[in-house]
């Protein structure tokens, strides 16, 4: 599939998204849903990388993958800040669970059970991922980071599986690992504390021996944003490593890769083309 013809199907599951989402209720109360467009790509993959068809099927498919990331990413974001009202916190919940709901009607009507229960083993690893970052049951600090990656990964992942293709799965989860951190980074410039900030901070700074004792606000915001910047550059140099080994490299994930993560020039866009036609 030519890189134009892949953004065209992209267009049309986005498309597909954003109608299974309205609801005028809820987008008078809160947010509307984010829709990551590099995971769609992502799920476009195993289609790509073996020239299967990009069917209604496939649609639904990577649809209800999407639906069920957001579905779970909505429920991240309640909070019991009471910057937030009651209602809007109790409507972020349904929210959550409604999209949830569009996840499993469209499978239901796909009938494939088998996918159900590899998008369902998705949903116990997030999960447990969740609960162990928020409690802080991680040993260490690459403990904490496993953790993270399979939280942000787990449904593309098992989405990879299902299709039998991989190849793509070490490179995709350490993309998605990539910008989560990006994310972690900005949030702590805003002064966000988030549950992996939280736990970063408490190996990091409470328990790292190297850390000084006592750290002013500020001094602490800093070298936990080094921290940070660390963990991304490995990550970085991970998925740079795995580009120059992965067979075969379409042009096509190659630019998205290079887009996704700013630490090379992008080819330009006719190069590509030449390349793929």
């Amino acid at each position: 599939m030519k890189f134009i013809d892949c953004n065209h199907q992209a267009n049309i599951i986005h498309q597909y998204i954003e109608e299974q989402l309205h609801h005028s209720y809820l987008k008078e109360y809160i947010d509307q849903p984010y829709i990551d467009r590099d995971r769609i790509y992502f799920l476009l993959m195993p289609f790509i990388s073996e020239g299967r068809t990009v069917n209604e099927e496939v649609i639904q498919w990577i649809s209800t993958a999407m639906l069920l990331q957001i579905a779970l990413d909505t429920h991240e974001k309640v909070t019991t800040s009471d910057r937030d009202s009651l209602k809007e916190r109790q409507l972020t919940v349904l929210a959550g669970v409604y999209f949830s709901s569009l996840y499993y009607k469209i499978l239901a009507q796909s009938n494939d059970v088998d996918l159900i229960a590899y998008l369902a083993k998705a949903i116990k690893e997030i999960n447990e991922s969740k609960i162990s970052i928020y409690k802080e049951e991680h040993e260490n600090f690459e403990d904490l980071i496993h953790r993270v990656k399979i939280r942000e990964s787990a449904i593309v992942s098992n989405f990879f599986h299902f299709f039998k293709d991989d190849k793509w799965i070490g490179i995709v989860e350490d993309a998605l690992l990539y910008k989560k951190l990006v994310q972690e980074k900005i949030s702590l410039k805003h002064s966000e504390i988030t549950s992996f900030i939280k736990a970063l901070s408490t190996l990091t700074i409470h328990s790292d021996e190297d850390s000084p004792a006592l750290l002013s606000k500020k001094d602490e915001t800093s070298h936990l944003l080094s921290k940070i910047d660390g963990i991304i550059e490995v990550t970085r140099k991970s998925i740079q490593s795995q580009l120059e080994n992965i067979e075969p490299v379409t042009p096509y994930f190659k630019k998205l890769i290079v887009e996704l993560l700013p630490f090379t020039e992008p080819e330009p866009m006719t190069k590509l083309y030449a390349e793929e036609g």
